[in-house]
């Protein structure tokens, strides 16, 4: 399956545009403390959808315990309201936002430390493209993988960065799958939300092969993939006999690859 051609880059695929935006919403916090940020795709109503999705969806799930042990990885958590937003649907397992701005973490931690909530989440600094998949794994984080990874707009600045891999010279939208397929356990879910790709490109980028030559990108290819297990429906719209809708959210299982 052929990967779709790359978005031109803009100003929201750059770090220096999310730690602008907030810094900017830290001081909002700071004068007015019911001020938590921005929500985004919140015209969709998108974290509802998603929160119901996994909270209607036992089938995904292996265990009755579900909303007890099942833990969670947010990619690019932002201000932490989808996190948030599964504790108060009675989420109980781990979670852990990540996000590659500190200006994001120190505003998801205020947020964090005015809840009543005495399930604690944890927000972390961290560059998915430059770091290792290890840092939130073993030994303080579940060693095997997350059960579900979180992705509500991340893959989007992603695929907006001019910032190309330097071995390659590819976009490091590229290196997105190969880098967050160790985050997922064995059987584990991904849950991409994206308003830049459609149902069909989001599958071509994460269900797809990969494209990649380098020996290790054949090595993982060989392991582990994703298949698609799920949607979130969201309002659609009909136009020139087409229909579609302004966002797409699909949930992929970490499968081994019928091929090894």
């Amino acid at each position: 399956m052929s990967k779709p051609a790359h978005l031109e880059p803009s100003e929201l695929g750059t770090k220096e545009y999310w730690d602008k935006l907030y810094a900017n919403e830290i001081s909002n916090h700071a004068h007015d403390p019911s001020d938590t940020g921005t929500v985004w795709f919140d015209d969709s109503d998108a974290e509802a959808k998603l929160i119901e999705f996994l909270s209607s969806s036992p089938d995904l799930f292996p265990s009755n315990d579900s909303y007890d042990n099942t833990s969670f990885l947010d990619l690019g958590t932002g201000n932490g309201s989808l996190l948030f937003g599964l504790r108060d649907a009675g989420w109980r397992g781990p979670m852990l936002g990540v996000d590659y701005s500190s200006a994001s973490v120190e505003f998801a931690r205020r947020i964090a430390s005015s809840r009543s909530s005495s399930e604690t989440i944890s927000f972390l600094e961290h560059d998915i493209l430059h770091s290792s998949p290890s840092a939130l794994l073993s030994p303080h984080y579940p060693p095997h993988g997350w059960d579900v990874v979180l992705d509500k707009g991340t893959f989007d600045a992603i695929s907006l960065s001019s910032e190309t891999d330097s071995p390659t010279g590819r976009r490091v939208s590229e290196s997105y799958k190969p880098n967050i397929l160790p985050l997922v356990s064995e059987g584990g879910l991904f849950l991409v939300t994206s308003c830049n790709w459609t149902e069909d490109e989001l599958r071509s980028w994460f269900e797809g092969g990969d494209s990649s030559k380098d020996e290790e990108s054949k090595e993982r290819k060989t392991e582990w993939g994703f298949q698609l297990v799920g949607r979130v429906a969201y309002p659609s719209f009909s136009f020139g006999g087409v229909k579609g809708q302004t966002i797409s959210s699909l949930c992929f299982r970490k499968v081994k690859n019928p091929r090894s």
